[in-house]
């Protein structure tokens, strides 16, 4: 009879508590609602005409976001109008990317960075990024 009494008693305390969680009683906000705002305008995305929820529209890296800027300034276009395909983290033998010529002289240092893939009007383009940006070569 004790088990019982215990049993009644435990469920009781359970559902008062699922009760008073879904009512947000015990969360002083009188609401279940999720009031929080999320607004990233001023952060760069892959393309800003994209659904919403959209994969497109997830944040940017600033060397990724210096890839898309890159590639819209040299084809006379808006940034939303150059579509991020793919962006992986890569670590380059050298401070040229792997895309160093005989002529040139590149620091022999691991450089971390992104290899980004864009395309524009279906024509797609290859370019390797340092960790900030400020190095964007193109693969040929």
């Amino acid at each position: 009879m004790k088990t019982i009494g215990l049993f009644i008693f435990a469920a009781l305390v359970v559902g008062a508590g699922a009760w008073f969680y879904m009512n947000g009683t015990l969360t002083g906000n009188g609401s279940t609602e999720n009031n929080t705002e999320w607004t990233n305008s001023d952060v760069p995305n892959s393309a800003e005409g994209a659904p919403e929820g959209s994969i497109h529209n997830l944040p940017l890296p600033e060397a990724v976001a210096a890839v898309r800027a890159q590639v819209a300034a040299e084809a006379g276009l808006n940034t939303n109008q150059v579509l991020i395909e793919t962006a992986f983290e890569r670590e380059w033998s050298d401070s040229c990317l792997g895309l160093g010529g005989p002529a040139e002289s590149c620091l022999q240092v691991i450089t971390s960075g992104y290899e980004v893939t864009t395309s524009v009007n279906g024509e797609q383009r290859v370019f390797r990024t340092n960790t900030d940006g400020s190095v964007v070569r193109e693969e040929r």
